[in-house]
């Protein structure tokens, strides 16, 4: 029998509030012996030096609440956990992350991701986006990450606007609207190997897979900011 219900990489639920995180109590555990994770960590470390571990949440269920939001279950873990399922190692770990679209004067922040990234190496997106870190307000942490990956800041807090999840590298990703104060210069850091402000959304290709849904986010954010008549 057939189910109506979407594919989980199809889910894009709009929030007109913050999402609400439960903490569960227990620390999450890799399906895999701990061990093969411990192992297989280190010699991505041994590869590459811009790797760092650290706490990190992974979810473990989201339903929308009824009131213009969307309550999120998530666990305490590390980030190796996430970072050795590009090697194959299935640990069960589905992240959370952030996702700004970052606008100024009607134009949108995009950046081309660096050769060195881990996943959608040479992909352009919207900027910036990072992991959400256990005990950071989300909107926090992407302010956070627009200054160590644009170089630049908000004008006003950022705003929620939808959640939604990214089949590919399996995430779930708090994707928040931002106005900057002024366009970035070069990339700051190592994450981005170029940023540009682009009028529009003809984001070059290649592109993240999630950026398609990205783009809908921003049509939405444009309508809204157009004078009404």
């Amino acid at each position: 029998m057939s189910s109506s219900k979407p594919p989980i990489s199809d889910r894009l639920i709009w929030l007109r509030k913050p999402a609400r995180l439960v903490v569960c109590e227990s620390v999450f555990s890799p399906k895999c012996d701990p061990r093969i994770v411990d192992a297989e960590w280190d010699r991505l470390r041994s590869l590459d030096s811009h790797l760092t571990d650290g706490p990190c949440w992974h979810v473990s269920a989201v339903s929308r609440n009824g009131h213009g939001g969307a309550t999120i279950h998530v666990f305490e873990t590390t980030y190796r956990v996430a970072a050795v399922r590009t090697t194959g190692i299935e640990t069960g770990f589905v992240g959370l992350g952030v996702k700004g679209i970052a606008h100024w004067r009607g134009m949108w922040l995009i950046g081309r991701r660096a050769t060195a990234c881990a996943t959608y190496a040479d992909h352009w997106e919207f900027a910036p986006g990072g992991s959400v870190e256990p005990g950071e307000d989300p909107a926090i942490g992407i302010e956070r990450e627009l200054i160590e990956e644009c170089a630049v800041g908000a004008l006003s807090r950022p705003r929620p606007i939808a959640l939604l999840f990214d089949s590919v590298v399996r995430n779930w990703e708090i994707v928040l609207e931002i106005e900057i104060a002024s366009p970035p210069d070069a990339p700051p850091n190592w994450e981005y190997s170029t940023l540009r402000m682009i009028d529009g959304f003809d984001i070059p290709a290649p592109r993240s897979p999630c950026t398609a849904s990205m783009i809908e986010v921003a049509k939405r954010i444009n309508l809204a900011r157009q004078p009404r008549l």
